[in-house]
């Protein structure tokens, strides 16, 4: 039996990609809709962030800042340029399921207040992850465990320095490309120079050059005119296939391969509480919004257009990317503890829901990852049986299990109920959080059951099915998926927001701890030393940069390091009790 680690111990975090709603008649529709508007609507944000809260440049790939709270924001697109544009909030590492709650929170309610100072009514974030044209974004999770043990772990460090090779002439050739674009960008901008005084409206070239008037290239998209975008997207691609397809054999013969044989059942079933509810073009009604759209098991997560159930994107992003700026980072992955990154999940705006699904995931892992959970049935096809599962709102539906026997989601989800109950039982001195969770796990599969209308206001797609349910049902498919998309908005306005004015919906937590997350990182975490270096040095003559693994002070020959993987307190404190409304007796209390 593998050995016992203590519950909820591990760190866990959250990363949310929020949709940009931009009013047809505002102002900010016109600039917006501009080649690389998206990414001017993501630099207003950030400065309405940078007025709440202490922030510093983030050390990534991709554009981005770290606040002293700890967590991050994003900006989230492949194509900025051809119009594409997401926003990304990152929660700081956490420990406890309460504990991710509330900083989730305190990121919706940082980023819809910046929104909302940068643009009033005229931009709003949906936290949500399908639009009406079926594009597919939204929530990921991550959990710290076991990458692989034994042989498996030897194999896939025998694989890294085999693949390491071929990651250096990436890097290579990745720095070799950006010369080729520093060097367009400078002939380009002569050119420009010199041609503008024989031209009448110079504007037009400037377009085509760099994809915006001269005198808005600070503000530019960072991937410079459409065109451009175009070939290095392709270009770029063309260059990290190879070690793409030499990192993903590996990491799908070795990485979490237990875990995920365990796991997977669990995640298959998990959508009748934590999934949020959809309208598909149809006009059908599913539990879950991003689960119908998953096509794979493994994969990187859109590399080839797949959307994974266990996405192995970070570990591709570390190897061509993050070893790129610094090639120290590649040996992160020779660590035995990685991160298990699930995206099979929606956004939650329920608490309950959200808490439920941190929850129950963790214990279930924390089970595997100590040898406590029994023998688990296999399902035939799972993602045909998840897709079945969403689209019985009923909860009826058999899932075909190997050896020709069936059961229903809600008894599959029982039976891990059942399993994490006896592995709490059997442990030395469980944090009184988990009974919390078993208890409420079992109340809502109760519920279900019984009655799920008691769940309005708990469960987000119970909740969106009794708003669609007041629209009557003659109502035409434009009027149900507004409701379906205006849910997920985070202003006073959201369909969501309006029921929790009236006290409809379920409040885990108090106003002050989502107070208290909105300025402080979470205690007992790496994040506690990243949020107090930001909120020490942001804004000082000394340099400052950030990213999950380490923090960067100075520059150059001077530069200074402090890696954060060594912060590890053994016994983090415990989560702080609440004084929240609740519709059960004792439920969380």
């Amino acid at each position: 039996m593998a050995s016992k680690p203590a519950i909820f111990e591990r760190l866990i975090g959250l990363e949310t990609e929020y949709a940009l709603a931009i009013s047809n008649s505002a102002a900010a529709y016109t600039e917006a809709s501009e080649p690389g508007g998206k990414y001017r609507v993501y630099r207003h944000l950030v400065a309405e962030v940078r007025k709440r809260v202490p922030t510093v440049e983030a050390r990534n790939m991709k554009e981005g800042i770290f606040h002293a709270a700890g967590g991050a924001v994003w900006f989230e697109a492949e194509r900025p340029a051809a119009g594409g544009g997401l926003i990304e909030g990152a929660t700081p590492e956490c420990r406890s399921p309460r504990q991710l709650l509330a900083w989730q929170r305190a990121q919706d309610e940082l980023l819809s207040q910046a929104a909302s100072a940068a643009f009033g009514d005229e931009v709003r974030l949906l936290k949500n992850d399908r639009d009406a044209h079926g594009n597919i974004y939204g929530a990921q999770e991550n959990y710290e465990v076991d990458l692989a043990s034994g042989f498996g772990l030897i194999a896939w460090r025998i694989s890294l320095v085999l693949v390491l090779p071929l990651a250096a002439l990436t890097w290579i050739a990745l720095w070799l490309l950006i010369g080729i674009g520093r060097t367009y960008t400078l002939l380009a901008l002569i050119g420009y120079l010199i041609a503008s005084r024989w031209m009448k409206e110079p504007q037009g070239l400037a377009r085509v050059l760099f994809g915006c008037e001269l005198e808005r290239l600070e503000e530019a998209g960072p991937t410079g005119p459409r065109w451009l975008e175009a070939t290095l997207a392709v270009v770029t691609r063309v260059l990290i296939f190879p070690i793409a397809i030499a990192l993903y054999c590996p990491l799908e013969l070795f990485a979490f391969r237990k875990l995920r044989r365990q796991l997977t059942p669990f995640l298959i079933s998990r959508p009748i509480i934590a999934g949020t509810g959809m309208i598909d073009n149809d006009g059908k009604f599913h539990l879950a919004d991003k689960a119908p759209a998953m096509n794979c098991l493994t994969g990187y997560g859109g590399m080839l257009a797949d959307r994974p159930v266990y996405s192995f994107g970070h570990f591709f992003k570390t190897a061509y990317a993050d070893a790129w700026l610094d090639p120290l980072e590649y040996a992160s992955l020779f660590q035995q503890r990685q991160r298990l990154q699930i995206a099979l999940g929606d956004s939650n705006r329920a608490d309950v829901a959200e808490y439920l699904r941190i929850g129950t995931t963790l214990l279930v892992i924390d089970a595997i990852e100590a040898g406590c959970l029994p023998a688990v049935a296999r399902i035939r096809q799972p993602l045909r049986a998840l897709r079945a599962i969403c689209a019985d709102p009923t909860l009826k539906f058999q899932i075909p299990l190997v050896g020709k026997r069936t059961c229903t989601a809600i008894e599959l989800q029982r039976f891990y109920l059942d399993a994490c109950r006896a592995f709490v039982d059997q442990a030395d001195n469980p944090p009184t959080e988990a009974r919390q969770i078993l208890r409420l796990w079992e109340e809502t599969l109760d519920a279900l059951e019984e009655d799920p209308q008691d769940l309005v206001g708990s469960l987000d797609w119970v909740t969106k099915q009794f708003l669609l349910s007041k629209a009557g049902p003659d109502a035409a498919w434009e009027v149900r998926k507004k409701i379906d998309l205006r849910y997920s908005e985070l202003s006073d306005e959201g369909y969501f927001e309006r029921l929790r004015s009236t006290g409809i919906t379920e409040q885990l937590l108090a106003p002050a701890e989502i107070d208290y997350a909105l300025r402080n990182p979470p205690t007992g975490t790496p994040a506690t030393v990243r949020g107090r270096y930001i909120r020490e040095f942001s804004g000082g003559e000394e340099a400052i940069a950030v990213n999950w693994q380490r923090i960067y002070l100075g520059s150059g020959r001077k530069e200074r390091q402090i890696d954060l993987s060594r912060y590890r307190p053994l016994h983090p404190p415990a989560p702080r009790a609440s004084s929240k409304k609740s519709r059960r007796k004792d439920r969380g209390a």
